[in-house]
């Protein structure tokens, strides 16, 4: 008897913390899990950003997320919770691209300012490229839309042809 206690115990605080994530503020709507796929040329996209904004202006809650190696984003609200609430929304998708050898971080100190004089000085180069068409990038110009219904959504966009659109030129000299 003492046995089968233990289990039930350890089962119920197996569920409660699967099931618990951080409280919804009051007047969120209830979130629906949301697993947003994006593709280009029919292959899955890594590390792309991903920013929902509601069509019907009926909320005003961040909702969004960032692709893993399979393309596939499980979009959270406010950064910190677990799905979307139901409604149209408008997606924008961005992802940028570095080639070369980044610079170190701006000097804050004189170690700091010791690797980014030594990084200048190798002469190395850093450019960040857009990979995905810029139309897509910001919610005023994409026409990408999707609908969250409750329930669970397996959903999924094409992003078209890949590009290569410079972001700026990092060449290590300020």
């Amino acid at each position: 008897m003492k046995k089968l206690l233990s289990s039930a115990l350890l089962l119920g605080v197996a569920l409660v913390a699967l099931g618990c994530g951080p409280k919804t503020p009051d007047g969120m709507p209830p979130l629906q899990p949301v697993a947003l796929t994006i593709t280009q040329e029919g292959t899955p996209v890594a590390d792309a950003m991903i920013t929902l904004k509601s069509l019907d202006g009926a909320n005003n809650f961040t909702s969004g997320g960032t692709t893993g190696a399979n393309g596939v984003a499980n979009l959270v609200t406010h950064g910190q919770y677990k799905g979307v609430p139901e409604g149209k929304y408008k997606v924008a998708v961005s992802k940028i691209v570095g080639e070369g050898t980044p610079p170190p971080p701006s000097p804050i100190d004189e170690e700091s300012a010791r690797k980014w004089k030594e990084y200048q000085d190798s002469g190395a180069t850093y450019e960040e490229f857009n990979v995905i068409d810029m139309k897509y990038s910001t919610i005023e110009t994409t026409d990408l839309e999707i609908e969250v219904v409750k329930g669970k959504n397996d959903l999924s966009l094409e992003v078209g042809a890949a590009i290569r659109e410079k972001v700026n030129v990092g060449s290590g000299v300020l």
